[in-house]
C-alpha cells in the first residue's frame, strides 16, 4: 500500500511541474556483524575528532578505524534520566572530549579521552552548574550545550568557560501553549531559534535578551505533517527542518533574511535523518530508501533500493546517515548493518554481464572496442558486437549484426624477448620507448640507449600478468593485469635518472572481479578509457581523479608486549603501561625486560583499505624510513631486543604509494635500563670504587705501619740482646776469673778469720754471678706491647754509646784467644736443632709476619732459650738468623732472574726498599749490582 501511495505521490509531483532527475550512480559497501559490528540495527553514526567512526547500535557503541571495531558498553549506572524526550537516538560531540547520546527518556555520555562511559552524566553537568534534574538536552553548531531543567529553565553551558547560565524561564510556555515540548534548537548570528511540538518557531536575541518573533509552521504545512518529530540542521543563510507527522514527513528550508519557510520535499512516510554533504547537497534517509537533493534544491533523486558493489540491492528502512570529513557517506539501516559510499571508491564504472543480453551458458569476453563516426561506442565480445551508451549507465547493451575484427601482434626479434613468456600487448610511448606486456612482467626498452628493465609486483605492479597497456595524454601508463589495474608514472630526476611509481586499483575501486583480456583497451574521443575483461568491462572518465586525497594521519590502535595485547589500565609485571587509550598516549615507558613489543596503526583509509601504504621509523634504532603495504589497512611492526633508551616511533600513510606528506603520527617509547645501568647504580659504582681505593690505601698504610713497627722492634730486640750479652760477658768474665783465685786462696789458707772472710767473698761472688744471670734472664724477655711507644731513636743512641765503651774496655782487658778446633764442631743434637730451625724458617719464607715469637713456638722453646742456643751455636740472634736465611734465598732468586719486587714478596720482606737495605748490609752490595756481578762471572 505504501509503495502504491509513493508512486501516486511521485506522479502528482510530476503533474505539478516538479522535476525529479535521474538516480545518481551510487553503490555501497556493506559493513555488518560478520565484519565485527556489534549488531546490524544501526541507530546513529558520527565521526570522532581523531577520524574514527562512532556507530551506535541498539545497546552499545562501536568505534571503527577502518580495519576493526572496539566496543563501549553502558549499564544503569551510566544513564541520566530525561523526563520529556521521547525521540530516537541523537548524538552530540562537544569540544571537551565527550559524546552525548540521548534516546527515549535517557542520556548517556562517553569520555573520548579514556574511551569509557561516564558514570552518572548529570554529575558532570552538576560540576558545570546544572543542579536540577533534566527534561531534555541539546547542542548547537558552536558546540554550546543547552539543557531544559525540571523547573522549566533553558540553561546554556558555553563551550569556552563551561559555566551554566540560565537564558529563559518557563521555556515550555513561550510558544503560547502550556507544556509545549521543545523539540530542537539552533543558534546563528546571535539569535536563538526554538522549535516546538506545536510547530511554533520562537526567535530570541541572545544579545538584547528579548524575543524577536514567532512563526507558525501550520502556515506552510498541514498539521498532519509535523508534530511527531522536528529536527533542524543549521546552514549559513538558514536551516533545514525535518518534520514528521501522522500523514508522512516533510523537509523545509527556513531563510533567515526573509523569515520564511520553503517546502523542499513532502512524502507519505517518515523521513528519518538528514545530512548535508561537502558541496551543500542534502541526503535523507527514510522508511522507503534514500533521497538526494541538490544544493540549489532544484533536483531531487530518489533511490528506493540501495545497490551494493556486488550487484545486490537492499530494500530496507534506512535509519540514519552521516558525511565524514573525507566526503564518505555512511548509512545505517534498520537491520542490515551499515553501508559506506565514497565518490573516489568506485571511480571506475563497472559494466557487468547482467547488462549484456546473453544467456547464462554463453562465454562472454570483452575483447575490444570501437567508436563510430557518430561517437557511438561498440563493444566487441566473443558473443558479438554490442552498442553501449555511456550516458545511461544502467541501460542494457544492444546487440548489433557487425562482425568482430581479431587483432594480431608481433614482436621484433631484436628485442630478445624470452619465448617462455608470451607477449600480450606492446606500446610505443611519446618518447619512443617500447613497453611490452608479458605473461610474467612489464618490460621497458629504450632503443636509443639499449636500456631494458622488467617490472614485477615487487616493483609495485598490482599483478605480474600483463594484459594490455595504454598511454594517456600526460604520458602516464595504464596497465591492465589478470587482477586489477596499475597506473604508472615516470618521474625524471635532475641527474638524468628516472624513478617509477605505481598506483594500483582493485575491486574496491570498481575494477571488474574477473581478469582483463589481452589488448582489450581503448580510449574514446572524449578521453574515457575502456578495458575489456571476462563477463564485463570498466570505464574511467577523463574527469575522474586518479589519485584521491591522502588518508588521515595514522592512529595507533594496538600495542602488544611479547605477542600479548596490552590493555588499558591493566598492570603488567606490577606496573600499568597504558593509563589511557593508546590513541591518547604520547609516551609509553617499558622496563628493560619488556623490550619485545609490536605496534598496530590504522590510516583510517575507509575508501580502500587494501591500498594503504605506510612509511615508518623508530628513531634511535632504524637508520632510515621503511615502507610497507597493508593488505587490510592496518599496519603492523615488531621490534625485538630493543636496548635501553628513548625512542620516537613515527609513521605516515598514503593511498596507492603516492602523495607522501609530512603528516606523521608519533609515539615516544622509553625502555628503562636495568638497575645496574641506571645513573644511581653508576653513582654507587663510583662510590664503591672510591671506597675500595680508600680502604685499600688505609689497609696498606696500616700494614706498612705494622711492618715498620715490627722491623723496628726486631732491630731493637737484636740490639738489646747484643748489648745485654756484652754486658753479661763483661760482668761474667771478671767473676769467672775471681772464683778460681778464691778457690786457690781458700785452699792455701788455714782455718781462721781469713778463710771465713774469703769464704764470705766467694759467697758474695757467687751471689753476684747468680744476680747477673737473673738480670740477663729478665731483660732478654720479649718487649711488652706498651714498650713500642718508646723513643726508639734515643734508646738506640744510648745503646750505641754503651757498646762503644764496652768494646773499648774489651780491647784493653781481653787477650785474643785462638778458638779450639773441637769447639767449632757441632754436636748431633745441635745439628738436628739447626735443621729443624731452618725447616720452619723455609716453610714461612714468604710470610713477612713470621716473627721470632712464632718461630720459638714452632720449636717449642721460649724466646730466651732460643736466643741463647742460637747465639751459642751459630753466633747469631734469632732475628739475624731469620733475616740471613731470607737474604740467602733472595740472592739465589735474583740469580735466577726474578726482579727485586718479586723477590721481596717471595722471601717475606714487606717492601723492596727494605730488602735492598738488608741485602746491602748482608752482602755489601745492592741487589742490582749483585746480579750484574754474577752475570759477569
Amino acid at each position: 500500500m505504501k509503495r502504491l501511495l509513493l508512486i501516486i505521490y511521485i506522479y502528482m509531483a510530476f503533474a505539478a511541474g516538479r522535476v525529479f532527475a535521474e538516480v545518481p550512480f551510487v553503490v555501497f559497501t556493506p559493513i555488518d556483524a560478520t565484519q565485527g559490528l556489534s549488531g546490524n540495527q544501526v541507530r546513529n553514526i558520527a565521526q570522532l575528532p581523531d577520524g574514527r567512526m562512532l556507530i551506535t547500535t541498539v545497546g552499545q557503541f562501536n568505534l571503527y578505524d577502518g580495519t576493526g571495531f572496539t566496543y563501549l558498553h553502558y549499564g544503569p549506572e551510566h544513564i541520566c534520566k530525561l523526563s520529556t524526550y521521547s525521540g530516537f537516538h541523537h548524538e552530540y560531540i562537544d569540544g571537551h572530549g565527550h559524546v552525548w547520546m540521548k534516546n527515549w527518556y535517557m542520556l548517556v555520555a562517553v569520555d573520548i579521552t579514556t574511551e569509557r562511559m561516564l558514570a552518572r552524566p548529570d554529575s558532570l553537568l552538576r560540576q558545570w552548574g546544572v543542579d536540577e534534574p533534566l527534561k531534555d538536552f541539546f547542542m548547537d553548531e558552536e558546540k554550546t550545550l543547552w539543557v531544559v531543567t525540571e523547573s522549566d529553565k533553558l540553561v546554556c553551558i558555553h563551550s569556552k568557560d563551561l559555566q551554566a547560565k540560565c537564558i529563559l524561564h518557563q521555556v515550555s510556555s513561550l510558544s503560547g501553549q502550556k507544556d509545549d515540548s521543545l523539540y530542537d534548537l539552533a543558534v546563528s548570528k546571535g539569535k536563538l531559534y526554538l522549535f516546538y511540538h506545536s510547530g511554533t518557531l520562537f526567535c530570541y536575541d541572545l544579545t538584547s535578551r528579548r524575543e524577536m518573533y514567532r512563526k507558525k509552521l501550520g502556515d506552510v504545512l498541514p498539521e498532519d505533517w509535523y508534530g511527531n518529530t522536528s529536527y533542524a540542521v543549521a546552514r549559513q543563510d538558514g536551516f533545514y527542518q525535518l518534520c514528521n507527522g501522522k500523514s508522512g514527513g516533510a523537509l523545509l528550508y527556513y531563510d533567515y533574511e526573509s523569515c520564511k519557510w520553503t517546502e523542499v520535499l513532502r512524502v507519505p512516510y517518515w523521513l528519518n535523518d538528514i545530512s548535508p554533504d561537502g558541496e551543500g547537497n542534502v541526503w535523507l534517509t527514510c522508511a522507503e530508501g534514500l533521497w538526494f537533493i541538490s544544493s540549489d534544491l532544484s533536483q531531487k533523486h530518489y533511490i528506493p533500493a540501495v545497490k551494493l558493489v556486488d550487484g545486490r540491492k537492499i530494500e530496507t528502512e534506512l535509519s540514519t546517515l552521516y558525511h565524514d570529513a573525507r566526503g564518505g557517506l555512511w548509512v545505517g539501516t534498520l537491520n542490515r548493518g551499515m553501508l559506506y559510499y565514497h565518490p573516489d571508491r568506485f571511480r571506475f564504472r563497472n559494466i557487468g554481464r547482467t547488462l549484456f543480453p546473453v544467456t547464462d551458458d554463453e562465454d562472454l569476453q570483452v575483447i575490444g572496442f570501437r567508436e563510430t563516426d557518430e561517437h557511438q561506442l561498440l563493444v566487441e565480445t566473443t558473443e558479438g558486437i554490442f552498442e553501449y551508451t555511456p550516458d545511461n549507465v544502467l541501460s542494457p547493451l544492444k546487440k548489433t549484426g557487425l562482425s568482430v575484427f581479431h587483432k594480431n601482434i608481433s614482436i621484433s626479434d631484436s628485442l630478445h624477448i624470452s619465448p617462455l613468456h608470451p607477449c600480450n600487448d606492446v606500446l610505443i610511448d611519446s618518447e619512443k620507448n617500447i613497453w611490452i606486456g608479458q605473461e610474467d612482467g612489464l618490460v621497458y626498452w629504450n632503443p636509443r640507449t639499449g636500456t631494458k628493465r622488467t617490472f614485477y609486483t615487487t616493483d609495485g605492479l598490482v599483478n605480474n600478468v600483463i594484459r594490455s597497456i595504454i598511454a594517456t595524454s600526460d604520458s602516464t601508463l595504464w596497465i591492465a593485469t589478470a587482477n586489477g589495474l596499475s597506473y604508472l608514472t615516470v618521474h625524471s630526476g635532475r641527474d638524468g635518472t628516472d624513478r617509477y611509481s605505481f598506483a594500483n586499483f582493485n575491486q574496491l575501486d570498481g575494477v571488474i572481479e574477473n581478469e582483463f583480456c589481452s589488448r582489450s583497451v581503448f580510449q574514446a574521443s572524449d578521453g574515457t578509457i575502456y578495458w575489456g575483461g571476462i563477463n564485463g568491462f570498466n570505464s574511467l572518465s577523463s574527469s575522474k581523479r586518479v589519485l584521491g586525497q591522502s588518508p588521515f594521519i595514522p592512529l595507533f590502535v594496538g600495542f602488544n608486549l611479547f605477542g600479548k595485547r596490552v590493555e588499558q589500565g591493566v598492570a603488567y609485571d606490577g606496573r600499568v603501561i597504558l593509563e589511557r587509550p593508546l590513541s591518547q598516549m604520547q609516551e609509553i615507558v617499558l622496563e628493560h625486560d619488556q623490550n619485545f613489543f609490536s605496534l598496530e596503526f590504522s590510516a583510517l583509509n575507509y575508501i580502500n583499505p587494501t591500498q594503504t601504504y605506510y612509511r615508518y621509523c623508530l628513531e634511535g634504532l632504524d637508520e632510515k624510513e621503511l615502507q610497507m603495504r597493508s593488505s587490510d589497512g592496518r599496519g603492523y611492526v615488531t621490534y625485538t631486543d630493543v636496548p635501553p633508551g628513548t625512542y620516537c616511533f613515527r609513521v605516515r600513510a598514503t593511498r596507492n604509494g603516492e602523495n607522501w606528506q609530512g603528516c606523521y603520527a608519533e609515539l615516544h617509547i622509553t625502555v628503562n635500563p636495568p638497575f645496574w645501568q641506571t645513573p644511581w647504580a653508576y653513582l654507587l659504582y663510583v662510590l664503591a670504587t672510591l671506597g675500595a681505593i680508600v680502604g685499600s690505601l688505609t689497609g696498606y698504610l696500616r700494614y706498612k705501619k705494622r711492618s715498620l713497627i715490627r722491623e723496628q722492634k726486631e732491630k731493637l730486640d737484636e740490639m738489646k740482646g747484643i748489648f745485654l750479652q756484652n754486658i753479661n760477658q763483661e760482668l761474667q768474665a771478671p767473676i769467672e776469673k775471681m772464683l778460681p783465685s778464691l778457690d786457690e786462696a781458700l785452699y792455701s789458707v788455714n782455718e781462721g778469720c781469713m778463710k771465713r772472710r774469703l769464704q764470705g767473698i766467694k759467697q758474695e761472688t757467687l751471689g753476684l754471678k747468680n744476680l747477673i744471670g737473673q738480670l740477663a734472664d729478665g731483660v732478654l724477655l720479649p718487649l711488652p706491647a706498651d714498650e713500642k711507644t718508646l723513643d726508639l731513636d734515643a734508646l738506640l743512641m744510648d745503646m750505641r754509646r754503651l757498646l762503644e765503651k764496652q768494646g773499648e774496655r774489651k780491647r784493653q782487658s781481653q787477650e785474643k784467644v785462638l778458638p779450639d778446633k773441637e769447639n767449632a764442631l757441632l754436636s748431633e743434637s745441635d745439628e738436628a736443632f739447626i735443621r729443624k730451625a731452618l725447616y720452619y724458617v723455609e716453610q714461612n719464607l714468604t710470610n713477612p709476619a713470621y716473627s721470632v715469637e712464632a718461630w720459638s713456638r714452632d720449636l717449642c722453646m721460649d724466646r730466651t732459650g732460643l736466643y741463647r742456643k742460637l747465639v751459642a751455636i751459630v753466633g747469631k740472634t734469632p732475628t739475624s738468623f731469620i733475616r740471613s736465611v731470607r737474604l740467602k734465598q733472595a740472592a739465589r732468586l735474583l740469580e735466577e732472574g726474578y726482579t727485586v719486587a718479586e723477590v721481596a714478596d717471595m722471601v717475606g720482606f714487606s717492601t723492596s726498599s727494605y730488602l735492598s737495605k738488608c741485602f746491602q748490609e748482608e752482602f755489601g752490595v745492592r741487589p742490582s749490582l749483585y746480579v750484574n756481578r754474577k752475570r759477569k762471572h
